[in-house]
């Protein structure tokens, strides 16, 4: 596969196609799959996860990670084309090639193959694919997949150029933050410092069971220490009680109202 080559094949024209905008019959046929039931829906798209898994491991054990650069990056576009025409969602396709445990870092083994990658044809054609992916009517959520969210401190003015921008190509900030971070960064244009890195850092080490289960802890110990000392002070207010001189002269038998004072004075003592 030669990637410098001007001839067009048929993933070329595809994507050609399912660039432009629709109109006429192509745009009326369009929400036909809106109106699908919903366990049709999830039904077809559990058997599509299926067909597309099985073809992701048969693509996984032809691999040769030994083989030269060219020759695996020829390796991660014929995979990737495969993928392309059975991918159920877009999703799917970016986890098995340009994920974490997709073909590109699977085949490329360092820093400076992943470059070349990014400069290469072979990441434009991926990107290309991708991007017909994301603009055909999938479902938004890969059943096999859960969904992460993250919160970024940004200025205000940043802020309102993104909805303006996001308004401007007629998208959801979401798709167009998205859309930002599939692209390529250039990293001479990421600002160094020597401040400490604020925030939650990244990577295996965290996990949210890890967080919830600090949270419970923390959260079980806070309440038995304020039950112990709710406790404490109550035995120690009942023992004042017992043991002031009037306390003797009033019968054993308290009214109401008496026990009623008693609960006020040991939840203001507890505060």
């Amino acid at each position: 596969m030669n990637f410098e080559s001007s001839e067009r094949t048929p993933i070329d024209d595809q994507i050609s196609r399912s660039t432009q905008p629709m109109g006429g019959d192509a745009a009326a046929a369009k929400p036909a799959v809106a109106n699908k039931r919903p366990d049709e829906m999830g039904e077809k798209l559990a058997a599509e996860m299926l067909v597309f898994q099985r073809l992701v491991d048969e693509l996984k054990a032809k691999r040769d990670s030994k083989a030269p650069l060219q020759n695996r990056f020829e390796q991660i576009v014929s995979e990737a084309t495969e993928l392309f025409g059975v991918a159920p969602t877009w999703t799917a396709f970016y986890r098995e090639t340009v994920g974490v445990e997709g073909s590109v870092r699977a085949l490329l083994c360092n820093n400076e193959e992943m470059l070349a990658y990014e400069d290469s044809q072979a990441c434009c054609k991926i990107m290309e694919m991708l991007t017909v992916l994301r603009s055909r009517d999938l479902p938004d959520c890969d059943p096999s997949e859960p969904q992460r969210m993250i919160t970024v401190r940004l200025p205000k003015s940043l802020h309102d150029h993104i909805c303006w921008e996001a308004n401007d190509l007629k998208v959801s900030v979401n798709k167009l933050c998205i859309t930002r971070m599939l692209q390529r960064v250039d990293r001479k244009m990421i600002p160094t410092s020597t401040k400490k890195r604020r925030g939650r850092r990244p990577g295996a080490d965290y996990t949210r069971s890890t967080t919830e289960s600090r949270t419970s802890t923390e959260s079980t110990t806070t309440t038995e220490s304020r039950t112990s000392t709710e406790s404490h002070s109550a035995t120690e207010f009942r023992a004042s009680v017992e043991a002031h001189p009037s306390a003797q002269m009033r019968p054993s038998h308290s009214g109401p109202n008496t026990q009623a004072m008693a609960h006020e004075s040991v939840g203001y003592l507890s505060e």
